[in-house]
């Protein structure tokens, strides 16, 4: 896997380091992507009493257009392949080509698409919230 290693350490070390306070997300309904999921990691936050970290790949075909959804902790999405382009609520359409880092901002709604017809994207994300909490809440 083609990772730029240095950036993903970085990406980690920024989530691990950020100061988190999540948004409460009782009565939320748990998000469930669409994509192919991989998970890397998940595991408590080291110095950090409940909250965990959890690290997953995410292959997005051709076309794909993710679900609206929002996460109530930090979220650090880096490119590996392709671009990922996201449309966040009040915002203007970003897209993040491969090699880049993107931050999705917390409690945000928002949506990723793949606008290639005929490659995937892939990511890899980096992401910090409460343990046993859904990390990815279902929007309206």
């Amino acid at each position: 896997m083609r990772i730029r290693r240095k950036f993903c350490l970085t990406a980690l070390a920024a989530v691990m380091l950020v100061s988190v306070n999540p948004r409460d997300v009782l009565g939320g309904e748990e998000y469930k992507p669409k994509a192919k999921v991989t998970p890397l990691v998940q595991e408590p936050l080291p110095g950090v009493d409940g909250r965990e970290v959890i690290v997953k790949e995410f292959e997005l075909p051709p076309g794909f257009v993710g679900g609206r959804h929002s996460h109530p902790g930090p979220v650090y999405v880096y490119v590996i392949e392709g671009a990922l382009t996201v449309d966040v609520d009040g915002l203007d359409r970003q897209t993040v080509p491969a090699g880049e880092l993107y931050q999705e901002p917390i409690g945000r709604v928002m949506h990723a698409r793949n606008l290639s017809t005929t490659q995937p994207t892939r990511i890899v994300v980096f992401q910090v919230g409460e343990q046993g909490k859904p990390m990815m809440i279902k929007a309206q």
